[in-house]
């Protein structure tokens, strides 16, 4: 509830006054004062009504909410070389359709227009990157593995901005993360958290826009700072 409150601007998930305690009770909320789709699906989970079904605190810092831009680009490659999107021309049309949706037609619709011409034509002379998401994922995937230079110049995240968090939801329905090649991702997060690191070296200003933490050096708790 105090995530929520923060990243809405001081709202409550369940509502106000009188009415809080009722829709605390039955679990009924409403996260419409925030955008970011992976920021809803950690506080979903977190607010869940059943105890049971919440994270722990070691989960939530593994969430993809808490994850560097790196690591998302890296999660995006992974889904990328999946079978249903590797050969996604011969996918059911009907889970390419869910993608879609899930994602959001702002997305993936004419999505060559806003890489380079230089580079589009020279992954894809001939076409063969169709214009959904299934085909930006498969763009994504095979211009980070073997154009590693011409992906440097270009902000995956900026260019688009739903993208991931359209991608990560899907893939959890569809229980694709809990798949050998993606769950390495959070597994190797959490691994980091352990240990210790995982927020003296990741920035929440790469993962929460409007959030800084600052590095640690002393035993200190940490001061965060809400940017308005």
């Amino acid at each position: 509830m105090l995530a929520y409150y923060i990243l809405s601007g001081g709202h409550h998930p369940f509502g106000e006054d009188f009415e809080c305690e009722f829709n605390i009770y039955y679990g009924k909320y409403s996260l419409e004062h925030v955008r970011d789709v992976i920021a809803k699906n950690l506080i979903e989970w977190m607010i869940n009504k059943d105890p049971k079904g919440r994270p722990t605190v070691k989960q939530c810092l593994a969430h993809p909410f808490f994850w560097s831009r790196l690591r998302k680009i890296e999660y995006l490659k992974s889904i990328g070389n999946e079978e249903e999107v590797r050969n996604y021309r011969g996918t059911d049309k009907r889970l390419l359709d869910e993608l879609d949706r899930d994602v959001g037609e702002a997305t993936w619709k004419d999505w060559k227009q806003k890489f380079p011409l230089e580079l589009v034509q020279k992954i894809d002379g001939k076409g063969k990157y169709s214009e959904n998401t299934a085909g930006l994922l498969r763009f994504i995937r095979n211009f980070l593995e073997h154009y590693p230079e011409d992906a440097e110049h270009i902000d995956l995240m900026a260019t688009f901005p739903d993208l991931f968090g359209g991608v990560y939801v899907f893939a959890k329905n569809k229980g694709w993360n809990s798949r050998v090649s993606l769950r390495r991702m959070f597994q190797e997060e959490e691994e980091d958290i352990t240990s210790g690191g995982a927020m003296n070296t990741l920035s929440l200003e790469d993962r929460a826009p409007g959030f800084s933490v600052p590095v640690q050096e002393s035993g200190g708790p940490p001061q965060v700072t809400v940017i308005p």
